[in-house]
């Protein structure tokens, strides 16, 4: 706990400007014109956000890019040099070339060597499961949503907790959960940070809306986001055991560190990634008790961005090849 805390202190003048933006947000400020540096989604210019309304737009474009993006957003180590940066921008870059690529009836259909191409030059890890992960979204929105994933979105009535469950219900890809010793576990990794995303994209809004016909909320503000936890991968507990918030007994230590695989579902696994989920809880709890507001989305994302900037001279993450993060 007092490494925690620690911790947390060094993370103030980040939450505090987290805290700025936010209010900024609410204060029907539009996506971007706010000043947190770790919580503006598309800070670094590798979303597409085009369609967005203040730029013209009616954001379903925007929408539809990050079911796509979180539908492949998982295991990228096993490709050098190729991680989420690449993803994203490859998609993006993708749809700006032909703004229908994302339509639901190409997704259905999508062979895999055009999903090759979308990442080229990279060679894309996993791409027979990705693929099999983009025709079934392309499936179930031709289905059920008449091909939009904005009719998903809109199907959640503002709750990012009804949307997470509708997303797991519709998509089988996105049912991340194991058994640890008897007992079923959840962790819905991409179905979070997918809704995490809508929400972030949208200006992170959490109010109302006064327009001429009365009390309107856009479709992707989600006042109950405070409910979802941070997203458990592999870059937050790297972090945090650098940090010396989680630590591995000897056995596991020795795995991690010579980069050996951990079965997905194995016990190592789930704990790890349920420490890090723990330990973000306590993070956030301690943030109140400072007097700071902030979500485990918005802690995540803080903890996440440090994580990639000092991927370098980290000790390895703990490998597991899996569908889910």
């Amino acid at each position: 706990m007092e490494g925690l805390d620690h911790f947390v202190e060094e993370l103030v003048p980040e939450l505090e400007r987290i805290k700025t933006s936010k209010e900024a947000a609410n204060a029907n400020a539009l996506p971007g014109e706010d000043s947190a540096q770790y919580v503006d989604w598309d800070a670094c210019g590798w979303h597409y956000c085009e369609d967005r309304e203040d730029k013209g737009g009616n954001g379903e474009n925007t929408v539809q890019y990050i079911f796509v993006l979180d539908c492949l957003n998982w295991c990228f180590w096993p490709t050098e040099e190729f991680e989420y940066e690449q993803l994203a921008v490859s998609l993006k870059n993708v749809l700006l070339q032909d703004p229908n690529v994302f339509d639901a009836d190409r997704l259905a259909k999508l062979k895999m060597e055009e999903l090759e191409q979308w990442f080229l030059p990279y060679t894309i890890p996993m791409a027979d499961e990705r693929v099999q992960k983009v025709n079934e979204l392309g499936a179930k929105l031709l289905k059920s949503f008449e091909g939009k994933a904005m009719n998903v979105v809109r199907a959640a009535e503002n709750s990012a907790t009804k949307l997470v469950d509708l997303v797991v219900e519709s998509f089988p890809g996105f049912r991340d959960h194991a058994v640890y010793k008897g007992r079923q576990v959840f962790f819905y990794k991409r179905a979070q940070i997918l809704v995490g995303d809508i929400w972030a994209a949208f200006g992170r809004k959490c109010n109302q809306t006064i327009t001429g016909s009365g009390m309107l909320r856009h479709p992707c503000d989600f006042p109950d986001i405070v409910e979802l936890t941070m997203f458990a991968d592999y870059r937050v507990p790297q972090l945090l055991r650098e940090e010396g918030l989680i630590t591995y007994n000897e056995a596991l230590a020795t795995k991690v560190n010579n980069k050996s695989l951990l079965p997905p579902g194995s016990e190592e696994e789930i704990e790890i990634r349920a420490a890090t989920v723990h330990a973000v809880e306590m993070m956030v709890s301690r943030c109140k008790v400072m007097g700071l507001s902030i979500t485990s989305v918005e802690l995540d994302w803080l903890l996440w961005q440090r994580g990639e900037e000092r991927l370098k001279t980290m000790r390895p993450h703990h490998r597991t090849l899996t569908v889910y993060y």
